[in-house]
């Protein structure tokens, strides 16, 4: 009898086929060391911060301290600092990579699924798209990745991979798994709206499904269609549902209802309305209109489902994904590097998998045009990817200074404080500031302009329900701001420099109610109540 293997040997045994991954994981890692060196900089995790300390202090979301995302970031961002939230984004990065590894094996052969696992990595790692900041899109990639994965683990997928329908012996089972998956897809929504697209990417395997069977002269063709389609659709579409659903009735719960609906939800689609596109050709112009995104997206989607018979069934999945995730990261048309992580999985498994299929006899049962077709149309969407971003004018973040700088610091090269400064012209400031207001030990700050890590740096929260003044001025809110600040009296107060002409009356307050400026810093003036 052979003796029991012990734990190690069990994990050993669990890790052989995966040391590609793990390799590719520990890669992961040693790129986003610098992350944990970086200083309070970056503006949008400076309000996830903000608002994730205001939550920790009872705060509620949307009623007393708003932004317009919906709310599961803000949660996420409730660590009582920067590092902690990055280690977080660490542990979740980590998943997100193992999830599309796992997805990118039964697609592709093991030397394109580790290939295509680093390029994922270098590129959700890397600055050029911001990649070492906590933004939404990293949060919904790894809920996205999870669901797909949970996905390609049913015997629908299974069938729509091959070609060859039959009806699942374990449709209970089935039906658990799509729910699941709508429910982690739904919290990829409720982290940011623009999630809604992959998880239309992820109903499509259920339409091209019917679709590529449906055959209205056979009714045992078309009974089969539905059998196989409809509850992937349905099912993952009440998962996805429910936890916004159950969003709303926790915010009207806590009176915060309206709120929620007016930021969390509808403010998307002004937000989506309101930038100025950099060129003024009428046909460029009219087709980054919503409705010319859509009518582009839908022509596309429409044509890769009636040209079926020239597709393969996980291309055309892999198409259309690319397709719902450039439609998504166009939204608000804003040249963010950040909004375009969202196109990465799909494009990188599209390209790996355009480039098997050259290379193999699996289209053979194909039309002839197929092997050309598919390579064609993969091109036009990853080089049409980079031509939008270079119509919209996206800055990649520099790469190569980015890790020179961390090795200058870790080295004694520079200074703690150069390394600092070399993010933003902010910091020295904002580093003296957080000083003085954390010997207080006060909660609330009062603050006029647009400099929100400052409130995360110093573990502060606004004295208002605004955590930046461009919103304030986008809902003509300064009555609202004005009362907040007399209502908390708040023992510090900082006035941007940009900003000091643009609330006459707030300055007048702060003269009248005994409020000290000091006048040693760079960009803001910094008033204490006497």
């Amino acid at each position: 009898m052979a003796p029991p293997r012990s734990f190690l040997d069990k994990i050993e045994s669990y890790l052989r086929p995966h040391h590609a991954l793990l390799i590719l994981i520990c890669l992961l890692i040693l790129f986003r060391l610098p992350n944990f060196s970086e200083p309070y900089w970056y503006g949008d995790e400076g309000i996830y911060l903000t608002i994730g300390n205001a939550l920790r202090a009872g705060e509620r979301l949307y009623a007393e301290i708003i932004d317009h995302k919906t709310p599961l970031i803000y949660y996420l961002a409730m660590t009582p600092s920067q590092n902690l939230f990055r280690l977080l984004l660490l542990g979740w990065m980590i998943m997100a990579t193992a999830a599309f590894y796992g997805l990118a094996r039964k697609l592709l052969t093991p030397v394109l699924t580790t290939l295509s696992t680093f390029i994922f990595i270098v590129l959700t790692s890397f600055p050029w798209l911001e990649g070492n900041i906590p933004n939404g899109e990293l949060f919904v990639m790894g809920f996205v990745l999870l669901a797909t994965l949970i996905i390609s683990r049913t015997e629908f997928f299974k069938s729509y991979y091959s070609d060859q329908w039959k009806v699942s012996s374990k449709s209970v089972v089935e039906i658990k798994r799509y729910i699941i998956a709508g429910l982690i897809l739904g919290l990829g929504v409720l982290t940011k709206v623009p999630a809604l697209f992959d998880a239309l990417a992820v109903l499509s395997l259920g339409w091209f499904g019917l679709t590529r069977h449906l055959d209205f002269t056979n009714k045992k063709h078309l009974r089969l269609a539905f059998q196989t389609s409809a509850p992937l659709i349905l099912a993952t579409s009440l998962g996805v549902v429910l936890p916004i659903l159950i969003s709303i009735l926790y915010f009207a719960a806590r009176g915060s209802g309206s709120a929620y609906l007016d930021y969390g939800l509808l403010y998307n689609f002004r937000y989506a309305g309101s930038w100025t596109l950099p060129f003024t050709n009428p046909v460029l112009i009219w087709s980054f209109s919503l409705a010319g995104k859509a009518l582009i997206a839908g022509g596309l989607i429409v044509f890769f489902t009636l040209a079926r018979k020239w597709f393969t069934p996980i291309f055309q999945f892999l198409a259309t994904w690319s397709v719902l995730a450039i439609f998504a990261s166009l939204l608000s048309n804003r040249p963010y590097p950040h909004y375009f992580l969202q196109l990465l999985p799909p494009l990188i498994l599209l390209g790996a998998h355009t480039i098997q299929q050259c290379r193999s006899k699996q289209l053979e049962s194909y039309s002839t045009v197929t092997k050309p077709l598919q390579t064609i149309v993969a091109i036009v969407l990853i080089l049409g990817s980079f031509s939008i971003m270079k119509l919209l004018q996206v800055g990649f973040y520099p790469t190569v200074s980015y890790y020179q700088r961390w090795g200058q610091l870790i080295t004694g090269q520079i200074s703690p404080d150069e390394y600092r400064e070399s993010f933003s012209s902010l910091m020295r400031d904002n580093y003296k500031a957080a000083e003085i207001i954390k010997a207080s030990a006060t909660t609330y700050l009062g603050m006029w302009g647009t400099n929100p890590t400052l409130y995360a740096l110093s573990g502060t929260v606004p004295t208002g329900r605004f955590t930046v003044a461009f919103h304030i001025k986008d809902f003509q809110a300064y009555d609202e701001t004005l009362a907040s600040i007399k209502a908390r009296h708040p023992t510090f107060f900082i006035l941007m420099k940009e900003d000091k002409n643009t609330f006459p009356e707030l300055t007048s307050y702060l003269i009248g109610n005994y409020y000290i400026p000091n006048n040693t810093f760079e960009h803001f003036t910094f008033w204490m109540r006497m």
